[in-house]
């Protein structure tokens, strides 16, 4: 087997020995990268020393789960290969299978410009086609429930597409995997699964039909058309001579095939994943993907990346502790050349009030004493916990922003603005029908449900768009009126070539009066929505066309501006695995709350462990006595091993703070740098 170039290349010089070993070697390896071991690092060295060694870039393909790590590995390998050096084919999952797709659309039966609904617009869809196929008659526009159908019903299909079942073959597997789960006595939702089966193919048939695919479709048609027809595998999997995958243990099973029918017959696959880091089986992620990886690969080669350079040593240490007790680990130790620094604080607070109140203000003390804002965050398990601290924060003025909560793009009045341009972009095709939908009466135009079944109804009859079936539907004078209006409107934005993409955006907005409409609002968000607008309007000045700016648009992950400013972060562990704090403050520590009476009690393990090392510097652990009733510690907290870790509850000196009624309360006091240090000692 080679393992790299004989000649030593500079930037490799950078690397730690584990990661040069693993960026050199060739054929299948397996890199599994502890927290905060580098592994992006090592993945970006890996691609540039195959680039150096003569493999030409676009034949590289490296995928990865965020559209920010794939921008960073890109610059990372111009900035020591030089521009035009970078691999041709660096992304995420889906935004290289909607590359894929763009180039042979007949693999998913599509069209050429066919358009990729993003989950909002996938949602609106899937209703109406169970509200044709009565299989809820109590759904209606805007509700929603605890037990929601059609988010159980797209979560359904979610699932038959994440496991490579087409619609014509949904029946037969479904039966297959209901055998299956009975004869081993394992739960399963018979009922559902045979219920989604023909709405599945319905709602197959509408995407078809309006020329458009979902998220799931990005991945399926790809990777079901390799499976199923070797000369299409052979034209796609000769493309490339290596493939690299991050986040390898987050991979579900269409990932899973994608990846092996591209590399199945040249055997060059590089994945870089931590199995004590897997902790989405929740959406899908199967773990044993990454863990028998030798088996499938007999001849490969398994490095450990294991030197952390994010934590301090206690920090370390306590989360060895907690993920030790994993029997069915592959197994590794952190480590870390910085000095011990201050072990984890176990604080125990009375109530959930105490504990809110006590973080915030001590989140106050150190910002007074020169820490950021910026470098502190509070990670929870469950969202349920935050409205306690976003009141505290409020009332002490601490800026924060809970993270992940409404992506950018996933804001109303971002949605309508890229709904106007997706209708100005394909006004005669029945794939703007969709955005049609959902601005035609932003601001009211009286296209109410009776209209909007007319319209549906005449374009099915002459087999045009909805926005064309304006000009000849039989409507009420005022609708037909106000719908011309918005049908020049239209047209005429959309044959204006000369303006830019924000000139379009902003033409439909002013023009449609939907800007108009907002600042007429009186509602307290109207400011905030305006400036999304904006905001919208300089991201597009980016794109040279509607298209590359629509793609963007539905394949991002997260949103831009959501960071805007220094804030203490507030999310869920699970939104927190990948970042870095020098300060963190892990709540909600209890027995039945962490790990949950729900779920797999090994990944809740993964889940603490991810949770500890997220802090740099400082962690703190705190629980309740008393929170929906009274609760013990987590066994995670037993699991710290003593000497990396303190303790403390409503101590001597604590503080007593009046309250808003009059009545004192006790808080803990938080223990100092030397103290801590004392305590060690003592």
């Amino acid at each position: 087997m080679q393992t790299g170039p004989a000649t030593p290349l500079p930037f490799l010089a950078d690397l730690t020995v584990a990661q040069r070993d693993a960026a050199c070697q060739d054929g299948p390896v397996l890199v599994l990268a502890g927290a905060g071991t580098g592994k992006t690092k090592t993945l970006t060295a890996a691609i540039a020393r195959r680039i150096a060694s003569g493999v030409t870039p676009s034949r590289i393909l490296a995928v990865t789960f965020t559209n920010k790590a794939a921008r960073g590995m890109t610059e990372r390998i111009a900035a020591v290969l030089g521009e035009g050096a970078q691999p041709g084919w660096v992304g995420t999952f889906h935004g290289l299978g909607a590359r894929q797709l763009r180039i042979e659309p007949e693999a998913a039966h599509l069209r050429p410009g066919f358009d990729i609904m993003d989950a909002d617009d996938s949602r609106r869809l899937l209703k109406r086609v169970m509200k044709s196929m009565q299989i809820d008659a109590a759904i209606d526009e805007g509700i929603a429930t605890s037990r929601d159908p059609v988010k159980l019903m797209a979560k359904r299909i979610e699932t038959f597409k994440d496991n490579l079942i087409a619609p014509e073959d949904a029946a037969l597997r479904v039966e297959g995997l209901i055998g299956a789960a009975t004869r081993e006595r394992r739960p399963i939702d018979a009922a559902g699964f045979r219920a989604a089966v023909p709405v599945y193919i319905e709602y197959q048939r509408r995407l078809r039909e309006a020329n458009a695919a979902d998220f799931g479709d990005l991945l399926l048609w790809p990777a079901r058309t390799m499976q199923i027809d070797e000369a299409y595998r052979l034209r796609w999997a000769g493309r490339f001579d290596c493939v690299l995958a991050d986040e390898y243990q987050d991979v579900c099973y269409v990932q899973y095939a994608w990846l092996r029918l591209l590399s199945a017959d040249h055997h060059q696959i590089f994945a870089v994943g931590d199995d004590d880091q897997a902790i989405y089986s929740w959406r899908g992620s199967d773990l044993v993907y990454l863990r028998r990886f030798l088996k499938e690969y007999p001849d490969g080669t398994l490095i450990r990346l294991e030197e952390n350079f994010r934590s301090t040593a206690h920090i370390l240490d306590a989360a060895n502790g907690v993920i030790a007790h994993d029997a069915e680990r592959m197994g590794k130790t952190l480590f870390t050349r910085k000095p011990a620094g201050d072990p984890i604080e176990i604080l125990r607070f009375a109530d959930a009030g105490a504990e809110a109140n006590g973080i915030a203000d001590e989140i106050q003390r150190r910002h007074g004493e020169g820490i950021g804002w910026d470098d502190m965050a509070i990670l929870y398990r469950s969202n349920f916990l935050s409205r306690g601290f976003e009141e505290a924060m409020m009332r002490r003025r601490i800026p924060y922003v809970l993270v992940g909560d409404v992506g950018f793009y996933q804001r109303a009045e971002v949605k309508d603005g890229l709904a106007f341009l997706r209708i100005a972009t394909t006004p005669d095709d029945v794939q703007s029908d969709e955005a049609f939908r959902r601005v035609i009466n932003t601001p009211p135009r009286g296209f109410g449900p009776k209209a909007l079944d007319e319209l549906e109804a005449e374009a099915a009859f002459r087999q045009s768009s909805m926005l064309r079936a304006i000009e000849t539907a039989d409507l009420p004078a005022r609708c037909r009126g106000a719908g011309l209006k918005f049908v020049d409107l239209i047209r005429h934005v959309g044959q204006d070539t000369r303006s830019s993409v924000a000139d379009q955006i902003s033409a439909l907005l002013d023009g449609s009066g939907y800007r108009a409409m907002l600042r007429a609002s009186r509602a307290e968000t109207t400011e905030d929505r305006l400036e999304n607008l904006q905001e919208l309007l300089e991201i597009a000045g980016g794109f040279h066309t509607a298209r590359e700016l629509l793609d963007h648009a539905a394949l991002a992950t997260s949103g831009p501006g959501e960071d805007r400013g220094e804030r203490v972060k507030m999310m869920t562990l699970h939104k927190a695995k990948g970042l870095e704090f020098p300060h963190v403050f892990l709540p909600g520590w209890e027995a039945g709350a962490f790990p949950p009476p729900y779920g797999d009690v090994a990944e809740e393990r993964r889940l603490a462990y991810v949770a500890l090392t997220r802090g740099m510097r400082r962690v703190t652990v705190s629980h309740c006595e008393y929170r929906r009733g009274y609760e013990a510690p987590s066994l995670y907290v037993d699991d710290i091993p003593h000497g990396h870790k303190v303790s403390g509850w409503l101590r001597a000196n604590a503080r007593v703070k009046s309250m808003g009624s009059g009545q004192a309360k006790t808080i803990v006091s938080w223990p100092t740098d030397a103290e801590l240090v004392g305590r060690m000692g003592g």
